[in-house]
């Protein structure tokens, strides 16, 4: 075998490699032929014809995160605010993006930068703080709209930091505390009130529970009074009966007493009521 023949050979087995392409996967491959656009190669196995074709990108097909940096915007109530955010974005057609933007990544942030700059530019700054799912909604549906002739699907947008000046976030600071400690006062002003109609409802149930026991003894006793003339059949009689239990009981509990005294009453619950009477007669 001369030397031309493995010269050829080795030719033929390098260009049969060339024309052998594997793309991994969530990879798309731009296929160029003679300066022309030809074909996109998906993952796997794919075949080129070596020296005609060439492959001019190798694009991600995977979901993609794109920090947008902080930039100083106006407000409707001219108050500058330094904003950020961030963009997720996946390539759905790698001809679009390869051949209708120049540089992809730089067309979208100066998108998301000119949206962010005019819709804040309408709000003012206590809406903007509110309003952050509206500005991302906002956001993502004017991105879309140009988004699709780039061949591009945006996942979502998010603003990430809303920044005022430090003399403004100083006084909602103020604000925020002065209203925390309003309601701290009115919640305790609320305790307070609520403690006190709780006590005024229990010293008057205690005072109708006391009038009631009151009343139930006044019952029992008249009770027993009517019980005892029937007994005696004489109503003296029955009130110096009760008159004497009553001493006796009495009694007792001076006997009882640690600092019991000795105390000389009359014999009699008739010698009783003749005390009391000359008592009360000599007080008038």
């Amino acid at each position: 075998m001369d030397i031309i023949t493995i010269v050829l050979a080795i030719f033929v087995i390098i260009t049969l490699l060339k024309g052998v392409r594997i793309v991994p996967q969530q990879q798309a491959w731009i296929v160029e032929r003679l300066g022309k656009y030809n074909k996109t190669l998906n993952a796997g196995l794919n075949f080129i014809i070596p020296y005609i074709d060439s492959i001019k990108s190798k694009m991600s097909l995977k979901e993609q995160v794109l920090d947008i940096e902080k930039q100083e915007v106006i407000t409707k109530d001219n108050v500058l605010v330094k904003i950020d955010a961030v963009a997720y974005y996946q390539i759905t057609n790698p001809k679009k993006a390869f051949y209708n933007i120049e540089n992809l990544e730089y067309a979208i942030i100066q998108t998301i930068q000119t949206t962010l700059r005019d819709i804040v530019g309408g709000m003012d700054l206590d809406e903007i703080l509110q309003a952050r799912e509206k500005i991302n909604a906002q956001i993502k549906d004017v991105l879309q709209g140009v988004a699709d002739d780039w061949g591009v699907l945006i996942k979502r947008t998010e603003v990430k930091e809303i920044e005022p000046p430090m003399n403004i976030v100083e006084a909602m600071s103020k604000l925020i505390e002065a209203d925390r400690s309003k309601k701290a006062m009115i919640t305790e002003a609320e305790g307070k009130k609520q403690a006190q109609v709780l006590e005024a409802e229990g010293y008057k149930l205690a005072k109708m529970q006391e009038a009631e026991a009151i009343e139930r003894i006044g019952r029992a006793q008249a009770d027993a009074i009517k019980s005892i003339m029937v007994v005696l059949g004489e109503g003296e009689l029955a009130s110096k009966y009760l008159i004497g239990d009553k001493l006796a009981t009495n009694f007792e509990k001076v006997a009882n007493s640690e600092n019991a005294k000795i105390i000389i009453l009359p014999s009699t619950v008739e010698g009783l009521i003749n005390l009391i009477k000359d008592k009360s007669k000599s007080k008038a």
